[in-house]
């Protein structure tokens, strides 16, 4: 009658996140995903922050929009954080077929896990309140 404790989301993206920074890549291959990532996580979140750009731009008299565009700037940069991490693992995983370990990762728990972030979410916090205070 033993009881089986089912491991979080969470707590398996913590892991394979360090499980991840364990493995030896080449110089090359940890450039060129990482960089790639980047660039796929640009495309998506740019959109939306266009838009968001828009929208201060036409309230930008209303201090209430500046409190509204930090926090949406702030949820876009934890999304683009997240989806970074998730290609970067991705293209890992398809440059690198022969690498057992690398394979057994769980890119979606990574997702997750580097989304809402707490260290990389304070951090930007901190930058956003520095700056938009500044612009007020």
């Amino acid at each position: 009658m033993g009881v089986e404790i089912k491991e979080s989301l969470w707590r398996r993206g913590k892991s394979e996140t360090k499980k991840f920074y364990r493995i030896k890549l080449s110089k090359k291959t940890n450039f060129i995903t990482f960089f790639l990532g980047l660039i796929f996580a640009a495309i998506i979140v740019f959109p939306f922050a266009c838009l968001t750009f828009e929208v201060v731009e036409l309230y930008w008299y209303n201090q209430k929009s500046m409190v509204i565009f930090l926090a949406v700037a702030w949820g876009l940069l934890m999304v683009a954080n997240g989806l970074s991490n998730f290609f970067t693992v991705k293209l890992c995983k398809i440059m690198e077929k022969e690498m057992n370990d690398l394979q057994e990762i769980n890119e979606y728990a990574i997702l997750l896990y580097q989304t809402f972030n707490i260290g990389f979410g304070l951090f930007i916090f901190a930058v956003l309140l520095f700056f938009g205070v500044s612009a007020l």
